[in-house]
């Protein structure tokens, strides 16, 4: 979303009359300077979640969380709003919109953005810049295999250690505590229910809000779903291997398609096994003017980015036999836009996974899936590594936190055919748990299905009459990706 330009957009706050608070109460909600730039001459106010930092511990200071408030298009909008939150965990859900200008939930109701704990813009943020920097590397190639463990493990306990000496309770940043961080703000907003929307790791998160404070949720909706029971690292590769094998199926049965790239299942397996044995000759650069070393590793990865673009899922064939062949300038741009370092907040990360996946996860499992016997050139796709939350040392979560949720509120899951993070079929296992859920599968998107016309068109529908029948017309409709010859 930009620099932080500190705009105050409006100072008019138009929910429910409350009392205010006093100054020293937490949790409280406090007028604030938008946290980020946001689009002038629209309706948005922004202020500042004020709650503990780790809840049940005496003597715990106060941390503050950014919100952003998107006001509705409508003259009497509805009484409960939206709250949308990103997800990682360590993404910033500030820096992620800046307008209100094609946001359907607008038209009804307000747009309520909440900067997680721990993230970017909230205070403290627990970024670790050694991290970022590494990461970068990484995608350029020029760190790899155990030495690019050592390295992530040795940057985290240096974060850990930093943090700490500033007074960071680490134990205190877990999605138990956005969770209730989340009820917090609605409580101090003055709404009797919302509607809660999260994407992937945010999927798990607004569940967690399901399981903690479920009569304050009005509707949930879900996309691209991470469920609490799934041990997302051992499986991070087959996850991805999935999606490819979409795109190689789907080829196959198309007769343009598996004529002008036959076998392009084995040409992409020669295609890594090929620049494992010698870097291809790409002539990429990194932000530095430095050699990046295309590896087999640097090309499932800008793959894998091309699974997330969804005008490119069709064009992935070509890809990959043109740079079979040698031509190598469309996997040249995907390896370029993979360069630079990471945006997360790793410590956030850090603090949520390390708590609440890998003390339910086999490391050998996780090990397994950046073998290079599974022919995606020992690429790991995980949160995280055991290295790295060993180095982390925080406190394990209760046992519930990998188990599943069961609720009875109205949930719409939207899921894509070619996601190569989260498969469907783990946002279709909340039917199992969920009788008023709704699940939707677009065909032709990735991750984030829901964030397109028709899956706004559907999730509007949803927010006027959670518990009615869905208008899926659209998606119905939807031709998916067109995989053709040349």
């Amino acid at each position: 979303m930009g620099l932080i330009t500190a705009l105050l957009v409006s100072l008019y706050f138009a929910v429910p009359p409350r009392q205010a608070p006093a100054a020293a109460t937490v949790p409280r909600y406090e007028r604030a300077a938008c946290p980020v730039e946001v689009a002038p001459g629209e309706r948005i106010d922004c202020g500042v979640l004020v709650v503990p930092e780790h809840r049940g511990v005496a003597g715990t200071r106060a941390i503050r969380l950014p919100v952003v408030i998107f006001r509705s298009r409508s003259a009497s909008p509805k009484a409960d709003p939206v709250l949308y939150m990103a997800g990682g965990p360590g993404n910033s859900t500030v820096e992620g919109r800046r307008s209100g200008r094609g946001l359907p939930f607008l038209d009804d109701r307000d747009y309520i953005l909440l900067e997680q704990r721990g993230a970017r813009h909230a205070q403290p943020s627990l970024v670790c810049p050694e991290t970022n920097t590494l990461t970068a590397e990484i995608a350029a190639g020029r760190l790899r295999g155990t030495a690019a463990t050592d390295a992530l493990s040795k940057a985290a306990g240096t974060c850990r250690q930093q943090l700490m000496s500033a007074g960071v309770d680490l134990d205190g940043y877990t999605s138990a505590a956005a969770a209730d961080d989340i009820e917090d703000l609605r409580k101090a907003l003055g709404y009797e229910t919302w509607n809660l929307q999260g994407i992937s790791y945010s999927t798990r998160l607004m569940l967690t809000v399901l399981r903690r404070h479920p009569a304050g949720v009005r509707s949930v909706i879900l996309d691209s779903v991470l469920p609490p029971e799934v041990n997302f690292d051992e499986v991070s590769a087959a996850a991805l291997q999935r999606a490819l094998n979409a795109v190689f199926d789907a080829c196959a049965v198309d007769r343009g398609c598996s004529e002008a790239y036959p076998g392009i299942r084995r040409l992409f397996a020669d295609l890594v096994a090929a620049a494992d044995a010698r870097p291809l000759a790409l002539g990429v650069v990194d932000e530095h003017g430095r050699a990046v070393e295309v590896r087999g590793a640097q090309v499932v990865d800008a793959i894998y980015a091309a699974l997330h673009d969804v005008p490119a899922i069709p064009r992935v064939p070509s890809i990959i036999a043109d740079a079979a062949a040698g031509r190598y300038e469309a996997l040249a741009a995907l390896v370029k836009g993979n360069q630079g370092p990471s945006s997360f907040a790793w410590g956030l990360r850090y603090s949520v996974w390390c708590a609440e996946e890998m003390p339910f996860e086999d490391p050998a499992r996780i090990a397994s899936q950046a073998s290079p016997a599974l022919g995606l050139g020992g690429i790991f796709e995980g949160a995280a590594t055991p290295e790295e939350c060993h180095a982390w040392h925080v406190t394990p979560a209760a046992a519930e936190e990998n188990t599943p949720v069961a609720s009875d509120v109205p949930v719409l899951v939207f899921a894509g055919e070619f996601d190569p993070d989260t498969p469907p079929a783990w946002g279709r296992s909340l039917l199992n748990v969920m009788p008023n859920a709704r699940y939707v599968e677009l065909r032709g998107r990735s991750h984030g299905a829901g964030f397109s016309a028709c899956g706004g068109e559907i999730a509007q529908a949803f927010l006027r009459a959670p518990r009615e029948s869905l208008p899926v017309d659209c998606a119905l409709k939807l031709e998916g990706a067109t995989f053709h010859g040349r």
